[in-house]
């Protein structure tokens, strides 16, 4: 096999005959040794700034308040009462520390204020609604109930995609 000549590199290939270059060079750069290279900008690109964008309801609140009633009235007859008070307490904790970050997220971006009561609502509805499956049901009832609701949201989360 006959030994194969190198192609010469960009600074080696000589400028092709009878073509004008329409971009100018710049002042005070050395002459362009790649292709593209006068192309290139010379200023800086103005930035855009994109607003956050505020959360489409309050879909984080109602699951969490759901997870915690399933937590906790599974495991209430398997625990000491003194152990539920103090989930109730992280879960108002809790809640309180997501409506400060949502208040604080809305000044931050200026947006305006949104309903507060569903913040309200969930602390003090999920823990009622623990208290009342907890007397009329039961632990076990709950851990079927909750068993088959994560299931049929499966169901509904592998449909949706």
């Amino acid at each position: 096999m006959p030994p194969v000549e190198p192609r010469p590199g960009p600074e080696e290939r000589p400028p092709p005959q009878g073509s004008e270059s329409r971009v100018e060079p710049v002042p005070g750069r050395p002459a362009p040794t790649m292709a593209g290279e006068g192309f290139r900008r010379t200023t800086r690109a103005r930035n855009k700034v994109i607003r956050a964008e505020r959360g489409r309801g309050f879909w984080h609140l109602a699951i969490g308040t759901v997870f915690y009633v399933m937590v906790v009235g599974g495991m209430a007859d398997y625990v000491e009462p003194g152990t539920r008070i103090g989930a109730h307490l992280v879960f108002w904790l809790l809640i309180g520390l997501g409506f400060w970050i949502a208040v604080a997220r809305e000044r931050r971006h200026d947006w305006g204020p949104r309903p507060r009561w569903p913040w309200a609502a969930a602390a003090l509805g999920g823990a009622v609604a623990v208290e009342l499956l907890i007397l009329t049901m039961g632990s076990p009832m709950i851990i079927v109930g909750s068993v088959i609701l994560l299931a049929l949201g499966s169901f509904f989360l592998m449909l949706v995609g």
